[in-house]
């Protein structure tokens, strides 16, 4: 979910994910550097649509549109955007970074959807939880590409909100293995390929997939969900640089379910689903303090 990605509903992380932060330089560089001078923070605005399941495994899926501010941050311990949503870095060195971690996903409305109707909605989610990330290699090519290879170990606790209560929907573990390459083919391009697979308690995918005794009907049956395997997640994302305040991203999340804890559960329906989504992200006013960044961090 960098993050709640997994549930797929959530347009947050493909906002988080794929734009990365604006570039320093005045005009887009004409090679790829591995670190850079960029203001300690920017505001702006961000714009897209995704089009996604209305909840992990489900056949039924809408498209969503999304505006939000844009906010990076690049303190020495929190970090806002610069391709995470949100972290909190305790302990960091040039092979590791230990760091608290933060994301958010949408909620979905019952009475759009066949086999929840009459049940409850899937409010809000949002998540927190501590994140280990180990920096694997770091790789240069001839046509000035830059390349990195890191892998995320991330537990995060699970809550629900309707903006009036927050209730604990359980805990979330998802190793992510990720390749970020800038200057592929142009040096205004950045893209992002990722393989996350998901495990989540009991209270968690019942969530999604339990039946409680009050919402069984003829096509309904109760159901009690397991913990367990919730999928894998492999994502590819891209994000081209027009200007250093300007940039369009796009990407798609393919979710396979196969083998999943509970797939016997009546909401279960795919094996396999996925996410695509574009959107811009416009830079309008910066800091004048700057700190010098490793790219991507």
């Amino acid at each position: 979910m960098s993050s709640m990605s997994f549930f797929s509903c959530s347009a947050l992380a493909l906002f988080a994910v794929a734009a990365s932060g604006s570039l320093a330089a005045e005009e887009v560089r004409e090679e790829v550097v591995r670190e850079e001078e960029v203001p300690l923070w920017e505001l702006g605005f961000g714009a897209g649509t995704l089009y996604t399941p209305d909840y992990p495994a489900s056949s039924e899926s809408r498209a969503r549109a999304i505006a939000l501010p844009y906010v990076v941050y690049r303190g020495d311990v929190l970090r806002l955007g610069d391709g995470q949503a949100a972290r909190a870095v305790a302990a960091e060195s040039s092979r590791f970074e230990l760091s608290m971690s933060f994301d958010a996903a949408f909620d979905a409305r019952s009475d759009r959807n066949d086999l929840r109707r009459g049940m409850p909605d899937l409010d809000f989610l949002f998540e927190a939880g501590p994140q280990l990330r180990f920096k694997l290699g770091q790789y240069e090519f001839d046509n000035n590409g830059y390349g990195e290879l890191d892998l995320a170990l991330q537990a995060r606790a699970v809550f629900s909100t309707d903006f009036g209560g927050i209730e604990h929907q359980g805990y979330v573990a998802e190793p992510m293995l990720r390749y970020r390459h800038w200057g592929l083919l142009r040096p205004q391009l950045e893209t992002n390929v990722s393989l996350r697979p998901i495990w989540a308690d009991r209270r968690l995918h019942s969530f999604f997939y339990g039946v409680d005794p009050q919402y069984v009907t003829p096509e309904r049956p109760f159901y009690e969900a397991d913990a367990g395997y919730f999928g894998t997640q492999m994502s590819l994302y891209a994000t081209w640089h027009f200007t250093d305040r300007f940039q369009v991203f796009g990407g798609t999340q393919i979710i396979s379910h196969h083998g999943a804890a509970n797939r016997a559960s009546p909401l279960f329906e795919e094996d396999y689903t996925f996410n695509i989504g574009i959107g811009f992200i416009w830079s309008l006013i910066h800091s004048e303090k700057t700190v010098v960044r490793p790219r991507g961090r």
